[in-house]
């Protein structure tokens, strides 16, 4: 039997580049918004930010040189995931110290189905709050396209599909997914086109994940539409 996992469309870190930021949750190893795990089983999925490409808001007058703002540009932003907590346990998180975005704060509520992430600026001391924040003239800013934090759950017992959601101001629960620049007027959001592209990932809880999988209109966020394709 093939060992292959199928999406119509979804791919992670392809989002289309321009001026608005793009944002998505994604799986390590494939790179793609859907993944399958055996019941119990942990596995890791990673939040992706990619600044737009849009002009400047302000510049600030730092000498030298001169620190740019736009959505290329971010110093401060704001994100949550959401999981259903009787498909999925949270384990662990932890932010890419790899970046700028080190800087950010993970924000845990696991317990109560959400995890999130802050970035509020740039610390003296990369990854230390207490060593107090820098001036908006030598903040490293989030400038390039990258994980900034990964979260860890555990899958539950019993099969089935479900979704990690960033959350927006459309949820039940409001939640304004948002970035802003140095200047931080105004802030990117969904509403006035400053954040173009949120896209969720789907997981797949099965113990035939050696099974032809397919999955229809992933890009829609559909957990309803799997189907087990023998061949």
């Amino acid at each position: 039997m093939a060992i292959v996992l199928v999406a119509t469309s979804g791919l992670a870190q392809t989002t289309t580049p321009g001026a608005g930021i793009d944002v998505e949750v994604y799986f390590p190893g494939s790179s793609e918004n859907f993944t399958c795990v055996a019941p119990g089983a942990s596995f890791w999925a990673y939040v992706w930010v990619s600044p737009g490409t849009g002009s400047e808001t302000c510049s600030l007058a730092c000498s030298p040189p001169a620190v740019a703002g736009g959505s290329g540009h971010l110093a401060t932003g704001i994100v949550d995931v959401a999981h259903d907590v009787a498909r999925l346990g949270y384990v662990a998180s932890e932010d890419n110290p790899a970046t700028a975005a080190v800087d950010g704060l993970i924000q845990n509520n696991g317990a109560s189905g959400r995890v999130g992430w802050a970035l509020a600026g740039d610390w003296n001391v990369d990854a230390t709050p207490g060593s107090g924040l820098a001036s908006p003239c030598t903040m490293g800013l989030l400038d390039v396209a990258s994980w900034v934090y990964r979260i860890q759950y555990q899958a539950a017992g019993s099969i089935g599909s479900t979704l990690l959601h960033l959350r927006r101001p459309t949820d039940t629960v409001p939640f304004e997914l948002s970035f802003a620049d140095i200047c931080g007027n105004p802030a990117f959001k969904t509403s006035n086109s400053g954040i173009d592209e949120v896209r969720d990932a789907i997981v797949m809880i099965s113990n035939q994940c050696d099974s032809l999988i397919y999955a229809d209109n992933l890009e829609l966020g559909s957990v309803t539409r799997w189907s087990v394709v023998l061949g």
